[in-house]
């Protein structure tokens, strides 16, 4: 059974790729109904997964994906055009197969003899310009097409013994050849693939403008591939029997290394992680040992191995970090659905999405990214005629953009809606008590539009489902701050809103300034701190009975985290500020000493005492053996 459970993880990870590729596939055609590329990406995307659901016996997944594929083969065909009601109706079939693969062992209990129907009964718009089939297949096209300068290649693939889904392998493999080059046949003929009769060996014949590395590395991509061999055609006949024609090939073999790769859990890499992080730590308490005993003779043995953990940590890491893409390619289909229910017209443009970031960084961003595009939509983008009258393009733009800054990855998401107007939230602010109404006048433009991350707060007139509840800012600020990173809102009245993540590139191990209180340790994660300040006590001013000094014509508020601590100062003189930004603010923390900057390993409090305690991220160990907090400026102040 452990065969089995091994198959189903795979199944489950597979399908989920398949659906988000008809997913933007629709997409696609819902704006460009006629391109071709995009109808085989959907026709086989459909025929992958009705194959591997019909091996793993989830006939009710088997049976709508085959339908879809039906209706997809008409539209290859020329039968049929796609027409709004019939993309409708393949977004419902994606939305119900989405269910069904969250649990598959329960699929049969999904009635989908209703959306069988509506397949059937969705006809698309006929296409007065049909020709036959034969005429359009992808096969007939490339018999005797073979373009200049093209290479002809012999793919030979062999599966590995224990693939259980051989069928959708093959099948998986074409796709990825066909987007390189025109297939001209395969061996076995593809019924015979699909049906699963042949052992663990397959030839696909392509014609290309690529190289050989470019063909291994788009059947590389697949899974349970044993072995790989792409043989050039130039000197020998070769005869392939494709759809009752003969084309014949000139070539000569030319032998590409066999080429493996696995699928790793990401608990096993948190696993490693941990791993890491606790060598490095006993690294550190090493060198530590030896410059404070004078051994000198282990010098160079340290030093080597300060290396090679070093070596090891960036490998460790490399291995963790995804494309930023994987979460951004959930949200055109959100924006598309959420945009027609509230019968606005927006473009959502994506840049960026090769910006690789952690994987548990990326698992922890999806949320906070969806009710910021969620709010875009409902506060932002502004109704067609609306944006008519302010003389805008009737249809609205978001753009989700990702970029890398140094150790950290910056995500901005804009809109070019009406902006957040500072008196609305002022006046909002004051309804709902949150403030008098001399202290919402008081309160900067910069300071009014960041009352959004105030829990409960909302401009909303009414309450829908997509937004207006008061919640969401706020715990999107919780949720980055949690990380190590911060947010950052700026608006224009009538122009749109930008807000600014910025990210740790890790969760696992980030760069910190190591501060002292008293005679405690504390590390604030630097994507907090803007610079650091020497002080002497008697520039502190007092102002309405908070404690502020004054730098560079800055107004900079004070918090002594002795007294957040209760921890006694040292009474000295000379104060030390470490001056981090909050919510668009920045603030200074009164320490005792800077110590420097350090990466540190974060252990988290899920199992502490501190759980749930407000103001910290997690702990690190130090070189010496004691413990650090690390401080989450989000929720301390």
């Amino acid at each position: 059974m452990d065969d089995m459970a091994e198959y189903k993880e795979m199944y489950a990870v597979e399908s989920a790729e398949h659906l988000q590729s008809m997913n933007e596939a629709l997409l696609s055609l819902e704006k460009d109904p006629q391109n071709s590329e995009t109808i085989n990406v959907m026709f086989r995307a459909a025929h992958t997964l009705k194959g591997m659901s019909a091996t793993m016996g989830y006939s009710n997944i088997k049976e709508l994906t085959h339908n879809m594929e039906n209706l997809m083969e008409r539209v290859r065909n020329n039968e049929i055009i796609l027409d709004p009601p019939s993309i409708d109706v393949l977004f419902e079939c994606l939305d119900a197969l989405e269910k069904m693969v969250e649990n598959p062992e329960k699929s049969s209990e999904f009635d989908v003899s209703a959306l069988i129907e509506k397949i059937s009964s969705s006809s698309g718009k006929a296409n007065a310009n049909m020709i036959s089939p034969i005429e359009n297949s992808e096969i007939a096209k490339s018999i005797g097409k073979s373009e200049t300068g093209c290479n002809i290649f012999e793919v030979s693939v062999t599966l590995h013994e224990s693939c259980m889904l051989k069928s959708a392998r093959s099948t998986v493999v074409i796709r990825n050849l066909s987007e390189l080059g025109e297939i001209i046949g395969t061996i076995p003929p593809v019924k015979d693939l699909e049906d699963e009769k042949f052992e663990r060996e397959f030839k696909v014949i392509i014609s290309t403008k690529e190289d050989a590395n470019k063909i291994e590395g788009a059947v590389k991509k697949v899974s349970e591939i044993s072995k790989v061999e792409v043989k050039h055609q130039t000197d020998e006949k070769s005869i392939i029997q494709v759809k009752d024609k003969t084309c014949t090939i000139e070539g000569t073999k030319t032998s590409i290394k066999s080429v493996q790769s696995v699928r790793v859990s990401i608990e096993r890499l948190d696993s490693l992680m941990n791993l890491v992080g606790e060598l490095i730590i006993n690294k550190i308490r090493l060198m530590q040992l030896a410059s404070t005993y004078k051994l000198n003779v282990l010098e160079e043995t340290l030093a080597s191995l300060n290396r090679l953990t070093n070596d090891l940590q960036e490998e460790i890491m490399a291995s963790r970090m995804v494309p930023i893409e994987q979460i951004f390619n959930r949200f055109p289909r959100m924006i598309r659905d959420l945009a027609k229910k509230e019968e606005k017209e927006i473009d959502l443009v994506l840049e960026g999405g090769d910006i690789e970031l952690d994987r548990t960084v990326l698992d922890e961003i999806g949320d906070p990214l969806v009710h910021i595009l969620r709010n875009c939509v409902d506060h932002g983008i502004e109704l067609p005629e609306v944006r008519k009258q302010c003389g805008k393009n009737p249809k609205g733009t978001i753009t989700l953009t990702a970029r890398r800054e140094k150790n950290h990855v910056v995500i901005e998401a804009q809109d070019d809606g009406k902006g957040i107007d500072p008196q609305r939230m002022r006046d909002s602010a004051v309804k709902k008590g949150l403030m008098s109404q001399e202290e919402a006048t008081k309160l900067s433009d910069i300071e009014a539009i960041n009352l959004s991350f105030l829990p409960g707060f909302s401009t909303a007139e009414k309450i829908t489902d997509i937004s207006g509840r008061g919640v969401g800012m706020d715990v999107v600020r919780n949720k980055i701050g949690g990380m190590g990173g911060s947010i950052k809102l700026d608006s224009i009245v009538g122009k749109g809103t930008t807000i600014k993540l910025k990210l740790p590139l890790t969760v696992a191990i980030i760069h910190s300034l190591m501060v002292k209180v008293g005679t405690d340790i504390y590390a604030i994660p630097i994507t907090n701190v803007i610079r650091d300040l020497l002080i002497k006590k008697e520039q502190i001013k007092t102002i309405k009975g908070e404690e502020v000094i004054l730098i560079r014509g800055e107004v900079l508020p004070l918090v002594w985290l002795h007294k957040l601590f209760d921890i006694k100062s040292n009474g000295s003189n000379d104060l030390f500020v470490v001056v981090v930004e909050r919510a668009g603010n920045n603030i200074g923390l009164v320490v005792d000493e800077v110590i420097g900057q350090q990466e540190v390993i974060i252990k988290n409090l899920d199992n502490n005492i501190l759980k749930g305690v407000k103001g910290f991220a997690g702990a690190t160990i130090l070189g010496d053996g004691n413990v650090a907090l690390i401080l989450d400026v989000g929720t301390l102040l």
